[in-house]
């Protein structure tokens, strides 16, 4: 029995999907549902879904005229407030001229990245070709440190945070559609557009990944576009069930105000009857605070974690779906994991499919050819320990402006013991017989729930390390896991 229902199963549906008016019902459900779920810009995501569903010819089109919507309406991901910060404490301008000037940036970036796709596509064999992942980052570290070293001020200073900035956002979505340009058949630049910071993606993360992705998941036929449509709106009421779950979590387990979670309830402080668990952070500040709080806050936290992830890339994958895209969803029954490759497969599938893509394959297909289990390990730790730490620190670049680089790396130490940690577990597991390792569908029930039981455990307790700030150095995080077990150092 499932909790909602396959609508994209049934034929009547489909059928009346493909028709004008049906397309129009889908339509306005989705924009309900936008509306249910508190998205600001439902109407000019559904105009744009609208937009694509009427002129399927020109999908890929329109997904560039989104993309350059959003960027110039609606790009809060350049980070408008630090850098007015950083404009200001240089003394500069933070009117209109800083809007001109970022947008400067952001065109003068699109311009040399474009000179490096022309390099790229015109020399299939090249180094940057084969390793592009490799420049770009390499290329954003040095910008990140002549950022934060040069002794410069003014507005130099300004023109290389702004950079950051634009290149942070955009880092990733360049790996991508450098990897295509090297392609075949590649997008054109007007095309690639539509790849780069898409209008139903709000993340640093490629939800979707490249180009080469898009082509492969669009629907051409009207019955297509039908079921990726009906499978659109069953994502959107299984998110409005991981919106509920969450604001429950944070009323009677945390103890937040009705108010605060649940608009209809009216105005005023009313409190349900709640646990009182702390936050997961609050209890690893909390020396004292006895063992089942401890636990419970644990547990807590990563059952947020798993509804958050899931809601919010599932949320992206629906309006991708809706654009004609029938993407592959973001988390998916990470619960039934089995080992603990398969749960980081399926708690956060694009994060996973980045990491393998840049930093497992080039490692697998270069090195250790002759030593299969060292291969394994290697490339398996380059991705979930390494590309993870990557990812995460040029993600909070900002870290780096307050504290100065050398103290954001050495304040990432927490991060790294988890990425650490992740990368040579899953290395492991993937080395042992996989039929220990994975029981089959024909295993017993009682296997297969203890070892989702076992995977979610290992999980749950590294979800301590699993910090991206830097207040607190590593001692306070073992210290909050050895009393967990009652261990006191």
């Amino acid at each position: 029995m499932r909790i909602v229902p396959q609508f994209d199963t049934y034929p009547r549906l489909v059928n009346f999907g493909q028709s004008a008016s049906g397309k129009a019902v889908l339509l306005g459900v989705f924009a309900l549902g936008l509306v249910a779920g508190h998205e600001r810009l439902w109407v000019e995501m559904t105009a744009a879904v609208a937009l694509m569903t009427y002129f399927p010819a020109q999908r890929r089109l329109i997904a560039s005229c989104g993309a350059l919507y959003w960027l110039i309406f609606h790009g809060e991901w350049l980070q408008w407030g630090f850098l007015r910060d950083v404009a200001q404490a240089e003394g500069q301008r933070t009117d209109w001229t800083l809007t001109l000037l970022v947008y400067g940036i952001l065109a003068a970036v699109f311009f040399v990245i474009g000179l490096f796709f022309r390099r790229v596509s015109m020399r299939p064999g090249s180094l940057p070709t084969k390793r592009p992942v490799l420049f770009l980052t390499a290329g954003f570290a040095l910008l990140l440190a002549a950022a934060a070293l040069l002794p410069i001020g003014g507005m130099t200073r300004v023109l290389l945070w702004g950079a950051v900035v634009v290149m942070a956002n955009y880092l990733w979505y360049f790996a991508y559609a450098l990897k295509d340009a090297a392609a075949r058949t590649p997008d054109g630049p007007l095309l690639q557009l539509g790849t780069l910071r898409p209008f139903w993606g709000d993340s640093p993360l490629p939800f979707t990944k490249g180009a080469a992705y898009l082509r492969k998941i669009e629907a051409h036929t009207p019955r297509d576009l039908s079921i990726t449509q009906l499978k659109a709106i069953k994502l959107l009421i299984w998110v409005a069930i991981l919106h509920g779950l969450e604001q429950a979590l944070h009323v009677f387990v945390y103890g937040d105000p009705l108010t605060k979670r649940f608009w209809f309830i009216g105005h005023g402080d009313w409190i349900a009857p709640n646990l009182g668990v702390p936050t997961l952070q609050a209890a690893i500040l909390t020396p004292a605070l006895p063992l089942p709080m401890a636990w419970a806050s644990l547990i807590a936290h990563f059952a947020g974690a798993l509804v958050g992830i899931a809601g919010y890339s599932d949320l992206l994958i629906a309006c991708c779906r809706m654009a004609g895209f029938d993407a592959l969803r973001g988390s998916y029954r990470p619960l039934q994991s089995q080992s603990l490759g398969e749960f980081w497969n399926r708690y956060n599938f694009y994060f996973k499919e980045l990491m393998v893509e840049f930093f497992f394959f080039p490692v697998f297909t270069r090195y250790f050819k002759s030593y299969r289990r060292i291969r394994l390990l290697a490339a398996t730790t380059a991705a979930a320990t390494l590309g993870n730490m990557v990812f995460h620190f040029f993600r909070d670049f900002r870290f780096v402006a307050d504290m100065g680089l050398w103290p954001a790396l050495v304040g990432f130490q927490v991060y790294t013991v988890y990425a650490t940690i992740l990368g040579l577990a899953i290395g492991i597991s993937q080395l042992r017989d996989p039929g220990r390792d994975r029981p089959g569908s024909d295993a017993r029930t009682w296997r297969r729930v203890l070892a989702s039981a076992g995977v979610l455990s290992f999980f749950c307790l590294l979800e301590i390390f699993d910090q991206e700030g830097r207040s607190y150095g590593l001692g306070v995080y073992w210290s909050f896991l050895l009393r967990l077990f009652l261990i006191r150092n």
